[in-house]
């Protein structure tokens, strides 16, 4: 057997022109997804000396490809490189495929986006600190913020009742009671 040098195969996509996770951040999920597969596949056959990419069964488990330590090493060392990531040096046993690997690598440069609940429930926890910190200027926070809420609440739908004994409630309710309700109908 000839034995074909460990770079004879460069793995798909990898041009050099857009950073891998630029590229990843790009796509919808399914088509980052096989851009991952395709770039670990690539990856694993260079690292195999295999002759071509497609050599490699993406659901064949990694030992029963051949990998050992040193060859699970480099493969981890060549996706640093490739994704900026810091990966373990047991990657490849604790993500034992391609696929799988691939996978992992998605939910480290992609992660899934937050709720927008979640993004305001965050939003009014920063300014619920940033009133807490306000030193004596609570009060001038308050009033640049609430017009910015009702408004919010009018586009989504929700906005208070036009009557004057709501709107003199909300004018008259402290910063703990707006955001108490807040969270409360939430």
């Amino acid at each position: 057997l000839v034995s074909l040098p460990r770079q004879a195969v460069s793995p798909a996509g990898h041009a050099g022109e857009t950073a891998l996770s630029d590229r990843v951040a790009a796509l919808p999920q399914p088509d980052a997804l096989r851009l991952l597969v395709d770039t670990v596949q690539g990856h694993v056959a260079a690292v195999l000396a295999h002759g071509s990419a497609g050599s490699v069964d993406v659901s064949r488990p990694f030992n029963e490809l051949g990998f050992d330590s040193l060859t699970a090493v480099e493969l981890r060392n060549r996706l640093n490189a490739d994704t900026g990531l810091r990966l373990p040096a047991t990657l490849v046993f604790d993500h034992p495929t391609v696929t799988t690997l691939a996978q992992h690598l998605l939910t480290a440069l992609a992660p899934p986006k937050a709720a927008p609940e979640d993004t305001l429930r965050d939003a009014l926890a920063r300014i619920d600190q940033a009133l807490a910190d306000a030193n004596g200027e609570a009060e001038s926070i308050r009033d640049r913020l609430v017009p910015i809420l009702q408004s919010a609440l009018v586009k989504l739908g929700s906005a208070p009742a036009a009557d004057g004994g709501v709107m003199a409630k909300i004018d008259s309710a402290s910063d703990e009671e707006i955001f108490a309700l807040i969270d409360n109908e939430l």
